[in-house]
């Protein structure tokens, strides 16, 4: 039989757990008030968070001087599952080290409960990896292997959720292997727990798996794997400061082997310290690494009640995974000590032991507990195929459906842009032919305009009043304002809007070449911003904007100097159009004759275009006329 013995069992404790309680004033037992209230505010988190609040809380209590009385403390407070699943699953273990078996595991299957009740996988698998992992301990390996195989079926329908548990479920095996002597076994799972992590250099696991599979390949001489291992252990601790408490076993003092007296000391120390903590883990590493050292320096005598102590304080708290190392460990030190009947006597209670860990029928349970778990696995992922398959079909017709609506819609949308061509070509068409006829209509009309214009200038003619010749010329050069428009309508593309800045400029020429009272030119300067306006807009403010001009010619100047000015303006200001005309001549006078025809007119005009017409003396002298537009339609 190899002989092996689970030597660094310790850091499975020491890294899962918080290592060993440095001292028993490391942690104090918490307020019943503070802890109430921290349980309320871990209550009242949302949903997704409280889980992951509770088992933090709770975990944070672990080092204290009495764990089992916190975890008596967390029940008595609440009842609330969130919390009872972290208290129930971070203290079960104290139960265990305390030889209490019962509570131990009934707090794990009250944790399994709670988290299958709140359909919580990640904690599904940690109770059930909490389950197996208490039958380990009490070396019952059938019972290990049922809850190692649910734990890998939660594992399968998570794997892409968390992955990197694969693990854990790989070093179970390992030691559920261990247990039943299957050392080649033992090791191919450690070295499958290895492939899980090995790309993942923060896996919180990795230097711990890397002990124990260093130390197995130490004691099966395989020195091959040992060389990579512990190379690659090595290669890890360079990154890591460990902070172990003084009682533990020093890692350089495992890697080196170091039997000083110094050393030996160090570890008795920490065997009667694992001993009054009930930390059996390390009782019996440090036994083991104790007596061997003993042994080493030629004092064998010295490990025998050690041994013994070991082997009893684990036989009564039914702590069995590691009881064979300590019953093969004494046998060495009888051997050493020549006395072969105590030597012989412990052969056989090993034996005895290992034959009820190994019978027929517990090998029986575990083979039919693999062959249901393979079958149930083939059916999990014949049902997965088959939903795999019924999704796809599904995903096939909608898909299908899809492209037929796709194509229908866009055969649709080609009849429609079809259709919509031939409206627009239509339209098209007949916009041309409707600014044909406009361009038609507005030519027609400006040569009408145009006749009248020439009529009147013939009237004129034939008329030697004054006044009446002054008269007709003012009718002209109001229709020559529109024909102005309806010019400048037909010379361009747009025909419903005219440019305020070319049609003003223009008409304020056309008035002045026409209207030259005096020998000398009155001087005039225009700011208009360009805007287009349409017919009905513009028609009008022409007309208006002829008189005002007129009338400055007319009546502004008595004598036209060299200081004569005018000036037109017209900008958008706010919602109204503002048109000025402003002169510095002699000014309005006092009264206005209201019954004049251009005044009339102009008043007409305003009220049209709901405009506020009105006369005021200018800043200096002068007449300033002002315009200002509501009612009006901006094309541009």
């Amino acid at each position: 039989m190899m002989k092996l013995t689970p030597n660094l069992r310790i850091f499975l404790f020491g890294f899962t757990s918080f290592l060993l309680t440095v001292s028993t004033a490391d942690a104090q037992a918490p307020d019943p008030n503070d802890l109430a209230r921290k349980i309320d505010s871990v209550l009242a988190l949302d949903e997704e968070l409280v889980l992951q609040a509770a088992y933090d809380l709770t975990r944070s209590y672990i080092r204290a001087e009495d764990p089992l009385a916190v975890h008596r403390m967390f029940d008595s407070i609440t009842d609330a599952p969130a919390i009872e699943l972290s208290s129930n699953l971070n203290f079960a273990p104290f139960y265990l080290r305390k030889g209490d078996t019962k509570n131990s595991l009934a707090l794990r299957k009250r944790s399994l409960e709670l988290a299958e009740m709140v359909e919580n996988d990640p904690k599904i698998f940690d109770a059930l990896m909490s389950l197996s992992s208490h039958y380990i301990n009490v070396a019952k390996a059938d019972s290990a292997a049922l809850y190692t195989n649910r734990a890998e079926a939660v594992l399968v329908r998570n794997k892409d959720r968390f992955y990197d548990s694969y693990e854990m479920v790989y070093r179970m095996r390992a030691d559920i292997a261990h247990i039943l002597g299957n050392y080649k076994q033992q090791g191919e799972y450690l070295e499958k727990a290895w492939e899980v992590i090995a790309d993942n250099p923060n896996h919180p696991r990795r230097g711990f798996l890397l002990f124990l599979i260093t130390d197995f390949f130490r004691q099966t001489d395989d020195l091959d794997k040992l060389a990579y291992f512990t190379e690659e252990l090595s290669a890890y601790y360079k990154e890591k400061t460990i902070n172990t408490p003084d009682f533990h076993l020093p890692i350089d003092q495992i890697l080196l082997g170091d039997y000083s007296d110094k050393a030996v000391a160090n570890l008795e120390r920490i065997v009667r310290k694992s001993d009054s903590l009930n930390n059996f883990n390390a009782l019996s590493v440090c036994t083991i690494a104790l007596s061997r050292a003993y042994l080493k320096n030629g004092e064998p005598e010295k490990a025998i009640p050690y041994l013994k102590n070991a082997i009893k304080r684990l036989k009564d708290a039914n702590y069995l995974y590691s009881n064979t190392g300590e019953r093969q460990m004494l046998r060495e030190i009888y051997l050493a000590t020549d006395n072969y009947k105590g030597a012989y006597e412990i052969l056989m209670d090993q034996k005895i032991m290992e034959d009820s860990l190994r019978n027929s029928e517990i090998l029986s349970k575990i083979a039919d507990y693999e062959v249901k778990y393979q079958t149930q696995q083939k059916e999990l992922e014949l049902q997965q195929t088959a939903a795999n398959k019924k999704i796809l079909t599904s995903l096939l017709w909608a898909g299908g459906i899809v492209l037929l609506l796709v194509l229908y819609f866009l055969y649709k949308n080609r009849q429609k842009n079809k259709k919509l061509a031939k409206q627009k070509q239509l339209l098209e068409t007949t916009l041309d032919e409707k600014n044909v006829l406009l361009k038609e209509i507005h030519h027609r009309v400006k040569n009408s305009f145009q006749i009248v214009s020439s009529l009147l200038y013939l009237q004129s003619e034939s008329i030697d009043d004054k006044e009446a010749q002054l008269a007709i010329k003012e009718a002209q050069n109001r229709v020559r304002s529109m024909v102005l428009i309806h010019q400048k309508l037909y010379n361009k593309d747009q025909l419903v809007g005219i440019n305020t800045k070319e049609y003003f400029e223009d008409l304020t020429r056309d008035i002045f070449e026409s209207h030259q009272f005096s020998n000398k030119p009155i001087r005039y300067a225009t700011d208009i911003k360009p805007m287009v306006l349409d017919i009905e807009t513009i028609t009008p403010i022409g007309l208006i904007l002829n008189e005002l001009i007129t009338n400055v010619l007319k009546h502004a100047f008595p004598e036209v100097d060299d200081q004569s000015e005018m000036q037109l303006r017209f900008d958008k200001k706010g919602d109204a159009l503002v048109l000025e005309l402003q002169d510095n001549g002699q000014g309005m006078p006092e009264e206005v004759a209201e019954s004049s025809f251009g005044i009339k007119l102009m008043k007409a005009l305003s009220k049209k275009l709901k405009a506020d017409l009105t006369f005021k003396p200018g800043p200096k002298q002068g007449t300033l006329a002002s315009l200002e537009i509501t009612k009006f339609n901006l094309l541009g």
